[in-house]
C-alpha cells in the first residue's frame, strides 16, 4: 500500500521551516534555511520512490515530520524556542533521510 504522506508532509515541513527561516537571523536562520534545502530534496525523492505506506519506519517518520509541523505551526515571531523547533526538524530530516536513502537503494 502506498500513500503520499510522506511526501505531502516533507513538502508542508520545507515550507515552515522556510517561513520561519525568514524571521531568523545569524546561525539559526542558516540553520533552518539548510533544513529547507534538505527538505525540499527528501520530498523529490518520496515522490519518485514508492514507499509501503503500512511499514512501521515509515509511520514513523510520517509521525516525527508531523510532530516537526505542528511545533512550528503557521512559523511567525511567537515561536519561543527556535532551538527546539531546529531540534524537532533534524529528527524529523534523520528518519526520513534513513528510509528514503534505503527505498531509493543509495
Amino acid at each position: 500500500m502506498s500513500d503520499h504522506a510522506l511526501a505531502e508532509g516533507l513538502a508542508g515541513l520545507a515550507s515552515r521551516v522556510d517561513n520561519l527561516s525568514h524571521f531568523m537571523a545569524g546561525a539559526e536562520g542558516r540553520t533552518l534555511e539548510d533544513q529547507e534545502d534538505r527538505l525540499a530534496k527528501l520530498t523529490l525523492v518520496a515522490i519518485a520512490v514508492d514507499m509501503d505506506a503500512t511499514n512501521a519506519k515509515y509511520r514513523n517518520a510520517v509521525k516525527r515530520i508531523q510532530a516537526a509541523i505542528d511545533a512550528i505551526g503557521d512559523a511567525d515571531r511567537k515561536i519561543q524556542n527556535v532551538a527546539q523547533v531546529i531540534a524537532g526538524v533534524a529528527k524529523a530530516l534523520d528518519v526520513a533521510e534513513k528510509l528514503l536513502a534505503k527505498a531509493a537503494g543509495v
